[in-house]
Parts: C-alpha cells; sequence; structure tokens
C-alpha cells in the first residue's frame, strides 16, 4: 500500500484530475441553455425538483440528456482522480516534511481532499439519480443544493493549500 503513495502517482491523480476539470469545463457549452445558462452548475443549485425537472427538459429538449449523463459521469471520475491526488499528496508532504507548520499543513490537506470528494460526491450522486429518473426530486436537490458551497470551498482551499505546500516542499528540499 505504501508504494501507491509516491510523488509520481500524486503527479497522475492530481493533474489528471485537473485535466478531467478543465475538459468538463471546455465541453459544458451543450448544456448551457436559456433554462440553464451556467449549464450544469444551475443543476448543482437548483434546490427543487420544479427547477430540476425544467432544466432537464430543457436538456432534453435540445437533444443533450445523454450528453449531460456523460458530462457527470465525467465528474464522477475528475472527482475520484484529484480526491485521491490531494490525499497522496497531503500524506507525503505531512511525511516528508521537516517544518511542523508543513506537516500540519500536509495533514490540513489530507482532511480537505478528503471533505471535498465526499460533499463532491454528494452533490454529484444527488444529480446523477435526478437525471437517470428523468425526474428532480426535492430531497436530492435539496441535498446538492447544500453541499455546492462547501465541496466549492474545500476545492479552492485544497487547490491553494496544495500550490503552497508544494512551493513549501521545495523550498525546505533546497535548503
Amino acid at each position: 500500500m505504501s508504494r501507491f503513495y509516491s510523488w509520481r502517482n500524486f503527479w497522475i491523480f492530481w493533474l489528471g484530475g485537473l485535466a478531467v476539470f478543465l475538459l468538463n469545463i471546455l465541453t459544458s457549452g451543450p448544456l448551457m441553455t436559456e433554462i440553464a445558462p451556467t449549464g450544469i452548475l444551475d443543476h448543482q443549485s437548483a434546490g427543487t425538483a420544479e427547477r430540476v425537472d425544467a432544466i432537464q427538459q430543457s436538456w432534453a429538449a435540445a437533444g443533450q440528456m445523454e450528453y449531460a449523463k456523460w458530462s457527470m459521469i465525467t465528474d464522477l471520475i475528475f472527482i475520484g482522480l484529484y480526491m485521491s491526488g490531494g490525499i497522496m499528496g497531503g500524506r507525503l508532504i505531512w511525511q516528508e516534511a521537516r517544518s511542523p507548520s508543513l506537516k500540519k499543513l500536509g495533514l490540513f490537506l489530507v482532511l480537505t481532499y478528503f471533505l471535498f470528494g465526499l460533499f463532491d460526491y454528494i452533490e454529484t450522486l444527488s444529480q446523477i439519480t435526478q437525471l437517470l429518473l428523468e425526474k428532480g426530486s426535492n430531497r436530492l436537490a435539496a441535498i446538492a443544493a447544500f453541499a455546492q458551497p462547501p465541496k466549492i470551498a474545500t476545492w479552492i482551499i485544497g487547490t491553494l493549500g496544495m500550490v503552497t505546500a508544494l512551493i513549501w516542499r521545495s523550498s525546505e528540499r533546497r535548503a
């Protein structure tokens, strides 16, 4: 198991996750409709079954329901890669750091990336369930809308924290 935690695997998972995320952003256009001008983001924050139904009906009218399913599946792939890479990187930083503060940042990153994955999986699984049923659910829409803000916060904190930790680690190694 400890062989899995390597810098090589960190870069593959973390950068691979970012690449899938970028791909999702660059290919999100077909899901942007008059009802859902920000596409999948509108679905994530819909909050009610009525709003989810309106968004999904706009995608169906545009012939994009299959595209929406594949977009959400690639989002699940992104979550798994990016979360795993972040946890791996945090653990490696914690194990290798000389500075107690950098060690703490490594542990903080492990927790942050775990929470990111948890919130994003909750959100995306709530979304994809409604999409596959082709019917909104007040409960699932509320869960997805609730999970979106902490998911975004942990994504931003984790990304900035990882970049900071990598720069810090690099300067520690040169010293």
